[in-house]
């Protein structure tokens, strides 16, 4: 199973872009998330903060809202046992109205349950993700 967990993520993540670039409703991201998903960002702000999907999506677009140019890739996504995935990700952006940019590596664990994305926490390095799905380097 966790060959087509790391398939499902790498598709959910695709929507993701797709989604940012109106090439798709966000609608599209139901068919990789469950419909009780949450997004753990606990692990990249300095409080709790677990969101359902619509609470995400909005907390996303005030994270993207200051640039004129973003865009993230994933650098690798990995099998972590039966019900989890690790990615690890690059985000780059360019304030408005100046030269600047703004670059941030990151990572996520996504569970797995019943063929559907249950729940997204979020670290704020690559390395603490790895840890966390029992991964480390």
């Amino acid at each position: 199973m966790s060959q087509e967990n790391v398939e499902l993520a790498r598709a959910a993540l695709t929507a993701f872009v797709e989604v940012d670039e109106a090439l798709v409703d966000r609608q599209h991201l139901n068919e990789f998330f469950a419909p009780d998903a949450i997004a753990n960002l606990s692990g990249v702000l300095n409080e709790e903060a677990t969101l359902r999907m619509d609470e995400f999506l909005a907390w996303r677009a005030a994270w993207m809202e200051p640039y004129d140019d973003w865009r993230y890739e994933h650098e690798r996504i990995l099998d972590a046992g039966e019900t989890q995935v690790v990615v690890t990700l690059h985000q780059r952006g360019k304030l408005h109205d100046t030269d600047s940019w703004v670059e941030m590596r990151y990572g996520l664990v996504y569970t797995v349950e019943a063929g559907l994305i249950r729940r997204a926490a979020f670290y704020a390095t690559p390395e603490q993700a790895l840890e966390a799905g029992g991964l480390s380097e």
